[in-house]
């Protein structure tokens, strides 16, 4: 199993579990992560095009699962593109590149998040950013779209990558099922990381107060998840974005329909 961002996070309690239960890890990510998380440790960063291919190039020939959590908080310290770079055309890229290395069966999961729910009403933005196979092409969309870093707009960065991140995974069903590999999607919302107060002050008050509100899940009360996703118990689970976000969707439709809460 290859996991990304096993060096921290939701990432190193996947890495953890899967050990645990029999797994031989391979850990993605730009950090070493600790021993009890990977066997083998190959140093990349997903937002650097030549780094993701010379990672595959070391890679095994044949692998079982890719779990792609790897992901970068909206805050000061990137760019817009960097982020759009990391949370998902990175993704993108590893993924393509690992498939012929994939065995018949295997699975990948993509972490997403609560905040990638509007894609289907955003899809058509999200068909234009599906485009860009070049970081250059990458930065002068989002320019022209006027994406920015915070908040929960469409054109905000974060929810703009997760909702990419799901329209990607239910849009390339049929390549995977040609590849004979699954792919799904586990969508969180507030998880007790290292990089969750990036969350709560890029979103705004009233989503922080939801999320509080909801609860904090940990790392492993989404590893848990994640790993069923990449199991053989989860085998006619296939192009799904699954929520694993403590009822975080649920409140939300209840709310769109019209329903009281609590």
């Amino acid at each position: 199993m290859i996991v990304t961002g096993a060096a921290s996070g939701i990432g190193a309690a996947a890495a953890m579990l899967l050990k645990r239960r029999g797994a031989v890890v391979i850990a993605f990510d730009r950090r070493e992560p600790d021993p009890a998380a990977a066997d083998e440790f190959i140093q990349f960063d997903q937002g650097d095009f030549a780094s993701i291919e010379n990672a595959v190039s070391r890679a095994p020939a044949e692998i079982d699962g890719l779990l792609n959590i790897a992901g970068i908080p909206p805050n000061a310290d990137c760019s817009v593109t960097q982020l759009l770079m990391v949370n998902f055309y990175g993704i993108r890229a590893l993924t393509d590149q690992l498939l012929g290395k994939l065995t018949p069966g295997a699975a990948i999961c993509n972490m997403s998040s609560h905040a990638g729910n509007a894609w289907r009403e955003n899809v058509d933005l999200l068909k234009e950013f599906l485009v860009p196979r070049a970081k250059d092409d990458i930065d002068a969309l989002a320019r022209r779209h006027g994406v920015v870093m915070d908040g929960l707009d469409a054109v905000s960065a974060y929810p703009l990558s997760k909702q990419l991140l799901n329209l990607w995974t239910v849009q390339s069903f049929p390549a995977m099922e040609k590849a004979g590999v699954r792919m799904n999607a586990a969508a969180s919302a507030g998880v007790q990381t290292e990089i969750l107060g990036d969350f709560l002050t890029s979103f705004g008050e009233q989503s922080a107060a939801r999320i509080q509100s909801i609860g904090i899940a940990s790392p492993s009360d989404i590893a848990s998840a994640i790993a069923f996703l990449v199991s053989e118990d989860s085998a006619w689970i296939k192009s799904a974005i699954i929520p694993v976000d403590g009822g975080a969707s649920a409140m939300a439709a209840a709310k769109k329909f019209g329903f009281a809460a609590g």
